[in-house]
């Protein structure tokens, strides 16, 4: 089934710019900088690819800062995301939703607003060159003032992307502390998705499901209440699973307790994604191989209709989700 994973058409709701650049891409965007990297390949991978288990989401998470602190220019941004956009291309991923931080990509001399429109004047000019589209997302930070999360909105808003996020340490900064930004996200009409229940928890995913998220990122404390998980399904809310990255972080302390089989049970929607392609050494077809080799069966009619069902939960038009649906039936056909 690998090789028909690797061949179907996908959809990708989660996925990281910072976290899925190629290291062979970071090594050439340093070597377009004023420090050039003396890595060996080895060190290379050492630093931004994560352990297969971490001991904590803050191990995995000490993979970034390497990548964010060179991506301060209109070139690094372009490179970043012309190499994320061939690893979807690649495999056949129709539709890839990529994500970013504008504050951790912003300088005293590159401003949030400029790392956003360096970004989408790099979508107009690639996106000709793949088979894959690009939504951008613009994430809010936990930890960040609800000034500058605003503010991240108002560019989002400005610069016409497809949504918005908050990411960020769940523990630290639970999502209940937000609220203004995602009436204000509300109020500004843009639409929106939110990391909750990555570290186990389940209030930060009723907070996130109170403030109006019809998308939760990650979401897998859900499993921990039978109540909870029926009101998500008859709300027809969508969890962006990633469960490599999920295991990799114990979010799921096994494959076993990986919970997709209880969710299907219940009726809860959700679809596969990456994540961080690199800090994950993964691609979503190794997510669906993963689940399929450690946990459940999951045929060619499965992986249609999740594709089918990501399609209807994208930031995109009717319009555009009926050209993407049109492009999975004939693939099927």
């Amino acid at each position: 089934m690998k090789e028909f994973y690797y061949r179907a058409p996908k959809i990708e709701l989660h996925c990281h710019l910072d976290g899925s650049i190629s290291p062979e891409m970071i090594r050439k965007i340093y070597g377009l900088s004023s420090t050039p990297l003396d890595l060996t390949d080895e060190e290379l991978l050492g630093k931004v690819v994560a352990p297969e288990r971490c001991e904590n989401l803050t191990e995995y998470l000490s993979c970034f800062p390497m990548v964010t602190s060179v991506l301060n220019t209109p070139t690094a941004l372009k490179l970043a995301l012309m190499d994320v956009m061939e690893q979807a291309s690649r495999e056949n991923v129709l539709y890839q939703e990529i994500r970013f931080s504008p504050k951790h990509l912003a300088t005293e001399t590159f401003s949030m607003e400029a790392v956003i429109d360096s970004l989408v004047q790099a979508k107009k000019e690639l996106e000709g060159n793949y088979s894959v589209a690009v939504g951008l997302i613009a994430c809010c930070m936990r930890g960040q003032s609800e000034e500058t999360n605003i503010e991240v909105i108002r560019l989002a808003k400005k610069y016409h992307l497809a949504g918005v996020d908050l990411a960020g340490d769940e523990l630290k900064y639970p999502t209940k502390e937000f609220k203004n930004v995602f009436l204000f996200a509300e109020k500004s009409g843009m639409p929106y998705t939110i990391h909750a229940g990555e570290t186990g928890n389940l209030e930060n995913v009723k907070d996130a499901i109170e403030f109006g998220a019809k998308r939760i990122g990650h979401g897998i404390a859900l499993a921990q209440d039978q109540s909870m998980m029926e009101y998500v399904a008859k709300q027809e809310i969508l969890l962006e699973m990633c469960p490599v990255c999920n295991i990799q972080t114990g979010a799921a302390k096994s494959w076993q307790e990986y919970p997709v089989t209880v969710f299907d049970e219940i009726g809860v929607k959700y679809c596969f994604n990456t994540d961080n392609r690199t800090v994950s050494n993964t691609t979503l077809t190794r997510e669906f191989t993963e689940v399929a080799t450690h946990k459940q069966v999951i045929n060619e009619e499965k992986v249609k209709a999740q594709t089918l069902q990501a399609i209807d939960y994208l930031f995109i038009s009717e319009t555009e989700k009926a050209s993407l649906r049109n492009q999975v039936a004939h693939f099927y056909a």
